[in-house]
């Protein structure tokens, strides 16, 4: 049995310690190194014993009744990791109580491997297409609604009330300060839930298939955080890695690499070309949308500035999706980003480093004024 050398205390760290310990086998002494997360409340701990090392997840549950976030990582992780799928392997778990010890998937992100070359990244993401590809043939067999803490599908109302509700409140409202109405929007919201929305699917997707969650170790890609997998259009995994604005590929690389997802992966899905890049143009705009939403809650409500620096870009990049439709099929959230991007702008010329970044500030002298 390893014995523990140091590490910092945290709750329920003992017991993975010990079920380390005693799948590596190994007599040395244990090393704890605490690992940074992203948006997540998670906290990931690598865990050193002799020349190995494990993952450590603690993961507090939320719900008592049902199924929690925990019990769908331990059963899609498990359920992936079967179809031969490159998920860090799931060496012991105790969803009740939040604990997981896995296979080490490394340090370098993708984004990180991407940033630290920016060569070479049509063949990169070639490989990535081509993971992605995988994903969606082999994961649909044996996947069932059981497995989803969430909602088990990307319906027109999970987008609607998830991604571009999530964008007005968490983004427009609350980090823009903007005050804009639930009618003000809804004509533009519920056409677009309806068209990247599925009332019935076989096919199964990731939700946050970007570069953050994927890993690159010794030449092999790693896919993470895959607990919020469910049914519905797997174009949604491909516009989130195209449009990641961790990475910002150019648009033309994106242009090209959707042609090669159809034609390795995308003519499988049972319709026509057309069909497909229509699905795909929708959920790439309910991304947009959804994206912005989660840096506004994390950046704001979270007080995780750094998810801020990206707005900026995929702002622009809505804007250019908004474009890219025609025919102005959202007319009220084209003026709204319209808007939002003429705010920015004269708020960085005011001193507001980026245009938001004080609206926290902001927010809270209006409560305090409110209150008097």
């Amino acid at each position: 049995m390893c014995s523990i050398m140091s590490y910092h205390n945290f709750s329920g760290l003992d017991d993975l310690v010990e079920k380390a310990g005693s799948i590596s086998g190994g007599s040395e002494k244990v090393r704890i190194a605490p690992l940074s997360g992203d948006g997540s409340d998670r906290k990931f701990f690598r865990i050193f014993c002799g020349s190995s090392s494990l993952i450590g997840l603690i993961s507090p549950r939320v719900r008592k009744d049902g199924t929690d976030e925990n019990d769908s990582y331990l059963l899609i992780g498990n359920h992936l990791h079967s179809k031969g799928l490159p998920v860090p392997h799931i060496l012991y778990a105790d969803a009740g109580r939040g604990r997981f010890i896995l296979e080490d998937a490394g340090d370098l992100h993708l984004q990180n491997f991407v940033l630290s070359r920016r060569k070479n990244l049509e063949s990169i993401y070639g490989h990535v297409v081509t993971m992605l590809g995988a994903l969606h043939a082999r994961a649909p067999e044996g996947f069932v609604p059981e497995f989803c803490f969430d909602s088990p599908l990307y319906d027109p109302c999970f987008v609607y009330e998830r991604e571009l509700e999530y964008f007005r409140n968490s983004f427009v409202n609350g980090c823009l300060d903007l005050e804009i109405a639930p009618d003000e929007l809804r004509p533009d919201f519920e056409a677009l839930a309806e068209a990247a929305g599925m009332w019935r699917s076989s096919f199964v997707f990731h939700r946050d298939f970007q570069s953050r969650n994927i890993m690159v170790r010794r030449a092999r890609l790693w896919l993470l955080d895959f607990q919020g997998m469910r049914f519905g259009p797997p174009a949604y995994d491909l516009a989130s890695l195209l449009i990641d604005p961790y990475v910002r590929l150019p648009m033309r690389l994106q242009d090209k690499l959707v042609s090669v997802y159809w034609s390795s992966a995308g003519w499988r899905q049972g319709v026509s070309k057309g069909d497909f890049i229509r699905k795909f143009s929708a959920v790439r705009l309910a991304r947009d949308l959804q994206v912005l939403g989660a840096f506004g809650f994390l950046g704001i409500a979270k007080g995780k500035r750094r998810f801020l620096d990206y707005i900026p870009f995929a702002v622009d990049q809505l804007a250019l999706h908004l474009l890219r439709t025609g025919q102005g099929q959202y007319p009220h959230l084209a003026k709204l980003v319209s808007d939002i991007r003429r705010r920015m702008a004269e708020l960085r010329l005011k001193g507001d480093e980026d245009g938001f970044k004080n609206s926290k500030d902001r927010n809270n002298q209006a409560q305090k004024a409110r209150s008097q």
